[in-house]
């Protein structure tokens, strides 16, 4: 799964966002899809290809993301890093179909949009992953249609310092097996601190998988890329 760099070149998913506009403004309407590498944190680079587009008061703007996809671990914890968000249900897809007494799990979902907008597509065992997440979801809908298809049972939706901070509260019941799911544009408006970042590292070595999305819309590349640094650094 991203063995190799790809492109999607059809007005769906993440490239229908003002396909016509971004046309008529010369776009050339397609987004890039980088490939996979194994490594550590020190290898995650901004890319140059575009990744995402809209058009904001009939202006064009065009987003670079990662030159590659990444995996890793944090503490033994498998961990992913991907630009455009919706990637990241591809390895929540990957981890559910290779288990074999697969049942649904927690999402704990820290992230500035809940990102489950409508979306009625349901994966099936036997598809191809990689295409599914690519033609059938999107940056605001990827986790409805984890819901729909059985892979992730609840969301918990972390969008203010008060539910971040709730997280570690010895009081507050938390789901005995989770995803963690971090969008690094939860901080664009905001100072990263050090009780945030330990908060997270924490929450990152009980979860069984951990996805994060450098957004390169909604928050600048290098920004998304030092935060990640920091909060993965040993």
């Amino acid at each position: 799964m991203y063995e190799k760099e790809t492109y999607i070149d059809k007005p769906i998913w993440n490239n229908e966002f003002s396909y016509k506009q971004r046309i008529s403004l010369w776009s050339v309407g397609k987004l890039y899809i980088p490939s996979l590498i194994q490594g550590n944190v020190t290898d995650l680079q901004q890319g140059s290809e575009i990744c995402f587009e809209e058009v904001i008061n009939k202006k064009l703007i065009s987003c670079t993301g990662l030159k590659h996809f990444l995996q890793t671990t944090y503490h033994g914890i498998p961990v992913y890093i991907v630009d455009n968000h919706n990637h990241a249900f591809s390895f929540r897809l990957t981890q559910h179909v290779n288990l074999l007494t697969p049942e649904p799990v927690s999402l704990i979902h820290i992230d500035q949009h809940t990102d489950i907008k409508e979306n009625k597509n349901i994966f099936s065992v036997g598809e191809d992953i990689e295409t599914f997440v690519n033609e059938k979801t999107n940056v605001g809908n990827f986790i409805t249609v984890a819901i729909n298809s059985w892979i992730v049972k609840d969301v918990i939706q972390v969008r203010t310092d008060y539910a971040l901070n709730e997280l570690v509260n010895p009081l507050t019941r938390k789901p005995e097996n989770h995803i963690l799911d971090i969008d690094i544009d939860f901080r664009v408006d905001k100072e990263i601190t050090e009780n945030d970042i330990q908060i997270v590292r924490e929450l990152i070595t009980k979860a069984e998988l951990v996805t994060i999305a450098t957004s390169p819309y909604f928050i600048q590349q290098d920004k998304a890329i030092d935060i990640i640094k920091r909060l993965l650094s040993e």
